[in-house]
């Protein structure tokens, strides 16, 4: 009912023009841009897309000519009703005018063609909204799939032979519990349904590294891994997702804007993570499943050098530990690939060394929370990060894992 009132406030409201005639003002001294970024060609996300912007437009946008805040959305969903069952990718600017109504500029349309979840689309749209914006600052929401740091396809025919997996979408009459999932269980970060194109979190940071962001909030399962964080260290200040799949619902649209705009930094993001913790913790039954981290990326260099050394003194230690043993993330036996990060160090560390380990965890994770389950699965243990416990029966993943600079750097797979 929440998101049906916010359609039809904002059918009301909402006035769509194109062109940028109106904004040939000066470039101020500052300026913070935040880009959303939806990629929702596949079937499970594309209803809740526009749901999604409507929800966050229902909320703070900064008004017309503003020269110190520009909201930018990428989006593409899907339609059936073209070739590519695309529709259109467009760039837009929002903004408040005198009237209160909202208003969007379409900046640019590549059309039904245009595949987002590529590395180079995805550096085109980020190239396009620097120089539309020319900002000082710089906040990116991802929407979409996500599969934290798994390599790419690895469920669409690159995975292990001995393991019996298949990919699995919302409309093959699955469970009630993974109904409320937004998992597709077959990306990294993004998904384009019509090519089963996805973007590889090594060229995911890659491209946004191009620019420096503040934040990266990413509203797509499982990307609350040590490993994406290590991997994104360099290219923002902070980072925020979840070691869990994420709801339907997603972030929590109405409340971020205001929070990224004009409370910039940890203060804003906190917010954003407690809204997301009482959005999930005020459902009922099994919707009351929502976990959530805040990690700050500059105490993450040293937090992988105490890892190395705790690896390196005890990895006999680390290679006797009952996996099954570790708190998970996962409510599928068959995708036991996201462990809780500090309980599993937790099973070889000497106590002195995982002292040390927390002290430093806090700093790199400032803020976590988590309901009591999640679809079902008790979360005794949470840090606010994940990380993958590699294993013997998985050699094409911990092959792929090695590249990743975190086991770079802390050499969990030699």
């Amino acid at each position: 009912m929440k998101r049906i009132l916010y359609i039809l406030l904002a059918a009301a409201t909402l006035v769509f023009t194109t062109g940028c005639s109106e904004w040939c003002t000066p470039s101020p001294s500052e300026k913070r841009m935040v880009l959303l970024y939806i990629a929702a060609t596949e079937s499970a996300l594309s209803p809740y897309a526009d749901g999604n912007i409507t929800d966050m437009l229902s909320g703070y946008v900064p008004a017309k000519g503003s020269r110190e805040q520009e909201l930018l959305v990428f989006f593409q969903n899907r339609d059936i009703n073209t070739s590519s069952l695309r529709s259109e990718a467009t760039l837009s600017r929002y903004y408040s005018n005198r009237s209160g109504q909202v208003v969007k500029e379409v900046i640019r349309n590549w059309g039904e063609d245009f595949n987002c979840c590529t590395p180079e689309s995805f550096a085109e749209v980020l190239a396009t909204a620097e120089k539309t914006c020319k900002p000082t600052s710089r906040c990116l929401l991802f929407s979409s799939h996500g599969t934290g740091w798994m390599p790419v396809s690895y469920f669409d025919g690159g995975g292990e032979e001995s393991v019996m997996l298949r990919v699995r979408s919302k409309s093959t009459g699955e469970s009630d519990v993974s109904e409320l999932s937004r998992l597709r269980i077959s990306e990294s970060i993004g998904y384009d349904a019509p090519t089963y194109d996805e973007i590889d979190i090594r060229d995911f940071a890659t491209e946004l590294g191009r620019y420096h962001w503040e934040s990266a909030l990413l509203d797509c399962c499982y990307m609350g891994t040590i490993e994406v964080a290590y991997q994104l260290r360099n290219c923002c200040d902070w980072v925020i997702g979840s070691p869990t799949e994420i709801l339907i619902t997603g972030f929590p649209y109405p409340d971020i804007l205001d929070q990224l705009f004009n409370h910039p930094g940890r203060e804003g993001l906190e917010t954003i993570c407690q809204k997301y913790y009482e959005l999930y913790k005020g459902q009922s039954g099994q919707l009351q499943s929502g976990t959530i981290g805040l990690t700050k990326c500059s105490e993450l260099d040293r937090l992988a050098e105490i890892c190395a050394a705790i690896v390196n003194d005890n990895r006999v230690a680390m290679s006797g530990i009952y996996r099954n043993g570790v708190q998970h993330y996962f409510y599928r036996a068959s995708k036991d690939f996201f462990f809780d990060f500090s309980h599993y160090f937790e099973q070889f560390a000497p106590k002195e060394s995982f002292a040390e380990f927390t002290a430093q965890l806090n700093l790199a994770v400032p803020y976590k929370n988590t309901t009591e389950k999640f679809l079902g699965v008790g979360m005794l243990h949470y840090s606010g990060l994940s990380c993958y416990i590699p294993s013997n029966k998985y050699p094409k993943l911990n092959a792929y894992y090695k590249q990743l600079a975190w086991n770079q750097k802390v050499k969990i797979i030699e």
